[in-house]
């Protein structure tokens, strides 16, 4: 699990599991209740398809990014993506009511909120320093997002024992192929 805020980011964009289901924002019914838990939930949050669209849009451009967290090519697609949906989730400085600290917070207090909540986590995530250890998995198969708590952020997989092991054997079988036909 990661960190702080960025545990928010993690939850988001794992809200899906990519190899095997399902999926919690295949319907607006299962967004709402993915809000609810992760406490971006209030009176004036009722999502709509629209609204269901967007956080699906805005979680595979996550996605995208955290690929290039972990060596993956940039995605120009992805960042524009991010820009155009954050432009409709404003964010404003203000004083948490938690613990007092000065941050960013979502202007709205509507779905569009609670979406400029996961954008304000990743800002302060590139501010800290921390957002290059959230990282989606290097299996494509996979693509779960981990935090990378390796001393030297080279960590490639959610898991050494399923996505590493897979990727070393194909990896191993390619090379015997490869051996094989020129040996």
């Amino acid at each position: 699990m990661a960190p702080g805020p960025l545990a928010l980011v993690q939850a988001f964009v794992n809200s899906v599991n990519v190899e095997f289901g399902p999926d919690h924002f295949a319907t607006v019914e299962g967004l709402a209740t993915w809000l609810g838990r992760n406490g971006l939930d209030g009176p004036r949050v009722e999502p709509g398809e629209l609204d269901r669209r967007d956080a699906v849009i805005l979680r595979e451009a996550l996605r995208a990014l955290l690929r290039e967290n972990n060596g993956g090519p940039p995605d120009p697609q992805a960042r524009r993506t991010v820009e155009h949906i954050a432009r409709d989730c404003p964010l404003v400085v203000g004083f948490d009511g938690k613990d007092g600290g000065l941050g960013l917070r979502p202007a709205l207090t509507d779905v569009r909120g609670a979406l400029a909540s996961v954008l304000a986590s990743v800002a302060g995530a590139v501010a800290d320093g921390s957002w290059q250890r959230l990282k989606a998995c290097g299996e494509h198969r996979c693509e779960w997002i981990f935090y990378d708590r390796s001393r030297n952020r080279g960590s490639r997989w959610c898991s050494m024992a399923v996505c590493g092991t897979r990727a070393k054997m194909r990896t191993y079988r390619e090379t015997k192929r490869i051996h094989g036909e020129t040996g």
